[in-house]
């Protein structure tokens, strides 16, 4: 069995590939032998991180002749149905979509995250595309609400969860105090991991993300660590971020793999973040989190585990309330350990559901759709 998956894999976002990394793992567990190929940016690297066949997505030659090859097409996951990046993007991803069914091919949207969508025309070619994918899943309920908004009546919407909520990691990878300490980061302290991202000058995300940052490391006597998920530019975020607080706190400054990003998390004892995906690894290490939200996958997120923003980074006249943000963290962290106990009573539903995907991708290869 063959499945081409689309995606933003070869450009360095520790979320996208901690993704690739879980539909990967997720699929073999399936059918172990299958062959998997990802369209990617950096083919080689793809091929080296993931152990899979990779070809360059923006070649229409090489991306044509493994689609016709394939069982099957993968859309996704991730949040490749919006136009906030731009309609460019958005009209990218579902352009192969519309590839694949017009080579006769079945097209398995996996766990996509769906949204925002601002423009008529985003909206209509959303519809148009996706009434003709073989099966849909998104992976959460906001995503659902919003292919039906948009008229996607066609085939059956099924809600997941993102995969990386059932990544496994492996004893290689579990070492996120080490890569700290290798880093000359003190480790002996709380460790608070915070997770910055550009985004509208006009936000205050940074403001609010030290003044969080500061409280944590000032009235909690933590150690505060930046870790970028997606260079340069959360580099550059971060160390923004580092030059407005008044206490100390430091930078991650080497490339680790996902799945060792993840194991950082994992080891923290509160994690203050925008990225997505720095979220969903807290979820799925019960590692005690604050959010700050940008988009509504943040908050599609948090409904799911059953909290609530930090701090909103809206951008415009609306600044992002760094006294609130702090305030959450001092709360968060006096509830520590019951936040720590929902999350790992919420992990094995969103790992079992992120697994799900995986297994309705292979139904559908094997031409079996999904129950209406």
């Amino acid at each position: 069995m063959k499945l081409v998956v689309s995606g933003y894999y070869g450009f360095g976002n520790a979320g996208d590939e901690a993704m690739l990394a879980a539909v990967v793992q997720h699929l073999r567990e399936v059918v172990p032998d299958v062959d998997i190929v990802a369209l990617s940016q950096a083919p080689e690297v793809t091929r080296r991180m993931h152990g899979i066949g990779a070809a360059k997505r923006t070649s229409l030659r090489q991306v044509a002749r493994e689609i016709a090859g394939a069982d099957l097409f993968i859309s996704g996951s991730g949040s490749l149905l919006q136009d906030v990046t731009s309609f460019r993007s958005l009209a990218y991803y579902l352009g192969l979509v519309a590839m694949a069914r017009l080579m006769g091919k079945p097209v398995f949207f996996y766990s996509q995250g769906v949204g925002p969508l601002g423009s008529p025309w985003s909206r209509l070619l959303v519809r148009l595309v996706a009434n003709r994918a073989t099966a849909i899943t998104v992976r959460d309920e906001p995503s659902c609400e919003l292919l039906r908004a948009v008229g996607v009546r066609r085939p059956p919407i099924e809600v997941t969860s993102d995969p990386v909520f059932g990544l496994d990691l492996d004893a290689s990878a579990r070492r996120g105090r080490e890569i700290l300490a290798c880093e000359g980061i003190p480790v002996s302290s709380p460790i608070v991991v915070v997770s910055v991202r550009p985004w509208d000058a006009g936000s205050g995300h940074l403001e609010a993300a030290a003044l969080a940052a500061d409280q944590a490391a000032g009235s909690l006597g933590a150690t505060v660590v930046y870790v970028p998920f997606y260079k340069p530019g959360d580099v550059v975020a971060s160390r923004a971020a580092v030059e407005l607080m008044r206490e100390r706190s430091h930078v991650l400054e080497g490339d680790y793999s996902p799945k060792e990003i993840a194991s950082i998390v994992s080891d923290a004892d509160l994690v203050i973040a925008m990225r997505y995906h720095a979220l969903v690894f807290a979820v799925a290490a019960a590692t005690p989190f604050v959010a700050v939200s940008y988009d509504p996958k943040i908050d599609g997120l948090l409904r799911a585990v059953g909290e609530k923003p930090g701090a909103r980074a809206a951008g415009g006249r609306r600044a992002a309330d760094g006294e609130a943000l702090a305030r959450r963290v001092t709360e968060v962290w006096a509830r520590r350990e019951e936040m720590r106990a929902a999350l790992a009573a919420a992990r094995p539903a969103l790992a079992g559901a992120a697994r799900k995907a995986a297994r309705l991708a292979v139904e559908t290869a094997r031409g079996r759709a999904l129950p209406g």
